[in-house]
């Protein structure tokens, strides 16, 4: 995995560059698309996860209450390491309801040192977790992958509004590993019998939101975040209906509202899915309808937002009898 990886990455970071350079635009997103075709699907490989439920939540039980009966809480530095490790777990009461939800206490209650906050910002962005078997077929690893993604986003806000610990080169660098980690992702389960909520699509559209938010980035990096994006959807063949469409919906409207170049990219990248579906013939597998109804409605959903850019809207009325 490390070799395709790394050759992935580099390919983001230099399509990157190019946009940057003002050298590439209308390319962009057959440049994307052109990438994510390139890249092999990997031997399943085991996953290793967590076995300590019990003793697991216990462990969490403890450190909540802890915290809530001081008034400057705090965590020690293998406790977070603790709490990371298990957002890994297959048990939805351990990663989501536990790990996941006390961590973003801790947040809210600014438990965590300077120290930890770049700790868990450069901790969650390790290619083992990050990127844990993500170009092998569907595997129980979506579930750290994507609770990575989740955190970092709440990440991003607290260091936004309360920590301000990160700097511009910090947040650039997690905006190309989201591009790869968005190219790459194609498990877009959304509610996993027995292990509750992947949802890496919702975690994707709160990340690339917080993003959108941060003035230290380029416009041509929220640029490229968005068309990552958008030919990440596109290629999903995992049936998107627990909501992503609406939260990556809100995510669009809410960068194309900031300046009419958003807007404009926006149609611009919308204009090119268009015209690669001139050239797609209908097929008679469940990935090619899949695919198909995940556009409907993602461009549905757009349609129903009131705030969306009249560029936009304008666009999407001529277009609509082809959905």
């Amino acid at each position: 995995m490390a070799t395709q990886l790394q050759s992935v990455a580099q390919a983001v970071r230099a399509l990157r560059e190019q946009l940057l350079a003002g050298q590439l635009f209308q390319q962009l997103p057959a440049a994307l698309d052109h990438l994510m075709a390139s890249v092999a699907v990997e031997p399943a490989t085991p996953v290793a996860l967590p076995d300590d439920d019990l003793a697991a939540l216990a462990k969490m039980h403890t450190i909540r209450q802890r915290v809530k009966k001081t008034a400057t809480p705090s965590v020690s530095d293998d406790e977070l390491t603790f709490l990371v490790a298990h957002l890994a777990s297959r048990s939805p009461a351990v990663r989501d309801k536990g790990a996941f939800f006390l961590l973003s206490d801790l947040f809210q209650m600014d438990a965590f040192t300077a120290a930890q906050v770049s700790w868990l910002f450069n901790t969650l962005q390790q290619p083992d977790i990050l990127f844990a078997h993500i170009m092998e077929p569907q595997n129980d690893a979506v579930f750290q992958r994507s609770f990575a993604v989740m955190l970092l986003s709440g990440l991003v806000y607290a260091d936004q509004n309360r920590y301000h610990a990160l700097s511009s080169k910090q947040y650039s660098g997690l905006l190309q590993r989201m591009c790869v980690y968005v190219l790459l992702e194609r498990d877009g389960r959304g509610y996993v019998d027995g292990s509750g909520w992947a949802h890496a699509y919702t975690h994707i559209g709160n990340l690339a939101d917080e993003l959108t938010q941060v003035t230290g980035l380029a416009r041509g990096e929220k640029i490229f975040l968005m068309a990552s994006i958008l030919a990440g959807w596109q290629r999903m063949t995992v049936p998107l209906v627990y909501g992503e469409d609406q939260r990556i919906a809100a995510y669009l409207v809410n960068l194309a509202v900031k300046h009419q170049f958003y807007a404009d990219s926006l149609v611009m990248c919308l204009t090119a899915w268009q015209t690669r579906l001139h050239d797609v013939r209908p097929q008679e597998n469940i990935n090619f309808w899949n695919a198909w109804y995940n556009r409907s409605r993602l461009l549905e959903a757009l349609l129903m937002r009131g705030d969306l850019p009249k560029v936009v809207v304008d666009y999407l009325q001529k277009i609509i009898d082809l959905y």
